[in-house]
């Protein structure tokens, strides 16, 4: 075969996905153009940062002495600009696999929805593995060289238009790493610039823990932030390394820089971020940690380092105490992770400790966006149950508007003397509990509140059970204790016992197995009547979120509790003294149990008390017309 037989080109056409993705990446999503250089610098350094793990772990390495760098040379003449790293290079299947298909699930329909809702995602792209292909902003053609870490490895060239298809022909390229050649487009000269490619470099990959050079020159500040000094490090410093790290340009809320001894040493620069979206409140567990052992990652998304009801949490950890040959399947199994675990959730629930007495308003814009998050920890960390009580922040009855500004520590400062219970009520919000009628009697009597609007809070309540000595005590669940009976102030009734025994005979009757009890109230004040859940019984809010869940489910009975001072209820009893079966009494007693289940959001079909309301008002009007006859 002659010497110069050229070698075989393989055509690949891309998957149907990935052709689509390719276009919304290239026409529609990014409006900074300058993000395709930040994406290849960041695959540039985790190419590196795997070699580096490689060399210890392998004892046959390519260019095992390279120096590990990014160097990114242009030539204006020809529009050409080069990225080039000493990294962990790529075989032909890495090749097909990598660039070649969509690495992450649900990336092409989260894409088009970003698309739809006419968003940018020049912040969010990174995060799901293709934010390579962002270079076809900015290129014609792109070629890409690569040779694999292995010492008999073949290099192989990548070519693509960005079209429908790309090539893939092994080639002569006698170092480890990858070289990625950048043809530009006519409007995208501006990148064969050394300002604007130092400025790209320095706005978003300044703190990459390996060199970047720009024809020579190094131009990212390559000591690793997290081990300096904070005396040494500037505030902007510190925000424009959460940016970096976070793929976002907002400010982070709160941060900690810190370093332990002992009993493990590590350094750690952890962010709050001033906000996230439902899919970090959503998920199961923490990643968004960058775990290094002796500044060589480790893992870039740890999900060990931190408990899940912790995972807002960002930023990076650092032991010089873990081996270097840690291999990043044995981490969850090493007990010094698990030591800097239980370290790292101590310091991170004492800075909130702080904040919280330090700075009300920071800790208040923390508790808006992560307070459900906490209350998470309530269930699953029993260690540090007390700490995450004390962080809890409620509405409450003396609450001026729906802020969360009270801690049970602020509750129980304000508890009377012969209080014995914390008590609160559970609600879909505010606004609805505040029409909840087991609330009356605690209105007028100045008894404090606590309203829990989520939808975990049952669930954390009943893994709280008390806070301080003080039981917590839902007020729409069983009787009420702690109050003695003189201290209870519900309006008098006219009605004779055996009057009052008629009227709750009579509304059991109509109701039968609807409801588990009928009793006299000793809590309404306003309201005729109203849905008690027996002691130990399952919350409403608890039975909507199973109903969810399965819709033959059926909830329990609940206890009906009636005003006898109400006039309603001593109007119908009147009507009952005189006339047993008059149809009157029968479609009031239904109307008032399906208003109590309204109220509770329990009323399966709102519309069918409409027409029984009508007639009620056809009545009214008629009698209301007979006294101005």
């Amino acid at each position: 075969m002659s010497k110069k037989t050229k070698p075989k080109t393989e055509v690949h056409e891309y998957q149907a996905e990935m052709q689509k993705l390719l276009e919304i990446l290239v026409h529609s999503l990014y409006t900074e153009r300058e993000i395709f250089l930040r994406e290849l610098v960041s695959n540039a350094s985790d190419a590196l940062s795997k070699v580096q793990l490689t060399t210890l772990t392998e004892e046959k390495v390519l260019d095992k002495d390279a120096e590990l760098q990014i160097k990114i040379t242009f030539d204006e003449n020809k529009h050409k600009l080069e990225i080039e790293d000493s990294g962990c290079g790529m075989t032909k299947e890495e090749l097909v696999s990598n660039l070649g298909t969509i690495a992450n699930s649900g990336t092409l329909k989260f894409l088009q929805q970003a698309q739809s809702e006419n968003k940018s995602a020049e912040n969010l792209i990174g995060q799901f593995g293709v934010g390579f292909y962002s270079v076809f902003m900015v290129a014609e053609r792109v070629e890409l060289t690569t040779r694999s870490w292995q010492v008999d490895s073949q290099a192989w060239e990548w070519t693509s238009s960005g079209g429908g298809q790309y090539e893939i022909t092994p080639a002569k390229y006698n170092q480890r790493g990858t070289r990625v050649t950048i043809f530009l487009k006519e409007d995208a000269k501006e990148f064969c610039s050394k300002w604007k490619l130092e400025s790209i470099i320095k706005k978003y990959s300044n703190y990459l823990p390996f060199p970047v050079k720009v024809n020579d020159q190094t131009v990212n500040q390559v000591k690793a932030i997290w081990t300096q000094s904070k005396s040494d490090v500037e505030e902007d410093q510190y925000k424009e390394f959460f940016k970096q790290i976070s793929h976002t340009t907002q400010e982070p809320l709160h941060y900690m820089h810190f370093s332990i001894d002992a009993p493990i040493q590590y350094y750690a620069l952890l962010y709050f971020p001033e906000s996230v979206g439902n899919e970090i409140v959503y998920a199961r567990e923490s990643k968004d940690i960058a775990l290094y052992a002796q500044k060589v990652l480790i893992q870039s998304g740890n999900t060990d380092l931190l408990p899940s009801y912790l995972r807002f949490v960002q930023g990076v950890v650092d032991s010089e105490d873990l081996p270097l040959n840690v291999s990043r399947e044995s981490v969850q199994k090493n007990v010094l992770i698990e030591k800097i675990k239980s370290s790292l959730t101590l310091r991170v629930l004492k800075e909130l400790e702080f904040l919280s007495e330090q700075n009300v308003e920071k800790y208040g814009k923390f508790w808006q966006q992560y307070g459900i998050l906490l209350k998470e920890g309530i269930s699953s960390d029993f260690k540090n149950k007390n700490r995450l009580m004390d962080l809890l922040r409620f509405n409450s009855s003396l609450s001026e508007d729906d802020s969360h500004d009270v801690s049970l520590k602020n509750y129980v400062e304000r508890m009377r003397e012969e209080q014995k219970e914390i008590f609160y009520v559970s609600g879909g919000s505010r606004e609805s509990i505040l029409h909840n009628p087991n609330l009356e009697y605690f209105k007028k009597q100045g008894l404090e509140v606590l309203y829990l609007t989520d939808q975990i809070d049952d669930f954390m309540v009943t893994d709280m059970r008390e806070y301080d000595g003080k039981t917590l005590k839902n007020i729409s669940q069983g009787d009420i204790e702690g109050i003695s009976d003189s201290d209870i102030s519900v309006p008098e009734s006219s009605l004779s016992k055996e009057e009052q025994s008629d009227i709750l005979a009579f509304f059991k009757n109509q109701l039968k197995d609807r409801v588990s009890d009928v009793s006299d109230s000793k809590r309404l004040v306003d309201s005729p009547c109203s849905l008690v859940t027996p002691k130990d019984g399952m919350t409403v809010q608890m039975e909507k979120m199973m109903k969810m869940m399965d819709r033959k489910f059926e909830g329990e009975k609940r206890n009906l509790e009636v005003n006898m001072g109400h006039p309603i209820i001593q109007n119908l009893s009147e009507i009952l003294q005189k006339d047993k079966k008059h149809p009157f009494l029968k479609d009031s007693v239904e109307q008032l149990y399906e208003n109590s289940l309204l109220i509770e959001g329990l009323l399966d079909n709102p519309s069918q008390v409409l027409s029984r309301f009508q007639k009620f008002m056809e009545s009214a009007s008629a009698y209301e017309l007979e006294k101005i006859s």
